[in-house]
């Protein structure tokens, strides 16, 4: 009876998370510095709304409650889509947000869900704080998935 619990239980985790992509890239010496923009191929199978999210993973050294990101997708030949995204990291009280314990791990929607077409797409995500390079920045993500019609 409990290896069928915990088998259901990992089939439920696992269906909760029906993303068509997901993709981190890790930054080098965990240093993100403004113009190094954070590249993703994606291919979209068919037309229609997308949900896109940005992910972020820091440690615990990361000196700022919050992290402004620039968000471009862009086809072959165009740039499509633009957002700006604030992502808040930690609480006034400087209690971290998101899971995990010394690295954190929190995503954020964009504030619009582009119509995309079947075809292949670049989505650059660069860093838009004010110093020049942020410490602590582990790993950069995005998670598309298809918003239910």
């Amino acid at each position: 009876m409990k290896k069928y619990l915990l088998s259901l239980l990992g089939f439920l985790c696992i269906s909760c998370h029906a993303y068509l992509f997901e993709e981190y890239q890790n930054i080098p010496d965990e240093e993100w510095c403004i113009r190094n923009p954070i590249r993703f191929k994606i291919d979209i199978p068919e037309d229609g709304t997308y949900e896109l999210l940005s992910g972020i993973r820091h440690t615990t050294d990361y000196e700022m409650a919050n992290l402004w990101c620039f968000i471009k997708i862009s086809d072959s030949t165009r740039v499509l889509f633009r957002d700006t995204l604030n992502i808040k990291l930690a609480k006034p009280d400087g209690r971290w947000l998101g899971d995990g314990f010394t690295i954190k791990s929190i995503e954020k929607e964009l504030n619009k869900k582009p119509y995309l077409t079947q075809g292949e797409y670049t989505c650059e995500i660069e860093q838009g704080m004010r110093m020049q390079c942020l410490k602590g920045i582990k790993n950069v993500g995005l998670i598309v998935k298809k918003t239910a019609q």
